[in-house]
């Protein structure tokens, strides 16, 4: 259940990302993205929560939320929408395709090319 947290603060560490969440339930896991170059945070991270529960707990309580004078945005990670809209859409029903489908589509080619002779 990944979570995507955007406008953090540039002074947020990865132990203050976790603090965040950590009343939320279990982390799974926990990544801010840093900035090689300054050593500082880019402003967004990812968090997993263990639990579908505890990720929508988790949105719904800190989206929004101020730090530092800065309106954070967290939601589901559009890779994480993406699967879950996948796997709610009902897959594609089997199609059944003949066997000789090239060899009968080439016979009905040549079929119409000698009937416009």
């Amino acid at each position: 259940m990944s979570i995507l947290v955007r406008n953090l603060p540039k002074t947020f560490t990865q132990e203050n990302l976790e603090d965040l969440f950590f009343e939320f339930g279990t982390i799974a896991s926990c990544d801010l993205v840093m900035d090689e170059a300054s050593g500082l945070s880019k402003g967004f991270g990812f968090v997993e929560m263990s639990t579908q529960e505890e990720t929508d707990k988790a949105i719904e309580k800190l989206n929004a939320k101020v730090i530092d004078g800065k309106k954070i945005r967290v939601k589901w990670s559009n890779q994480e929408k993406k699967q879950a809209e996948a796997i709610a859409s009902a897959p594609a029903p089997k199609r059944d395709i003949p066997e000789d489908v090239w060899g009968s589509a080439s016979r009905n080619s040549s079929e119409r090319e000698n009937d416009d002779e």
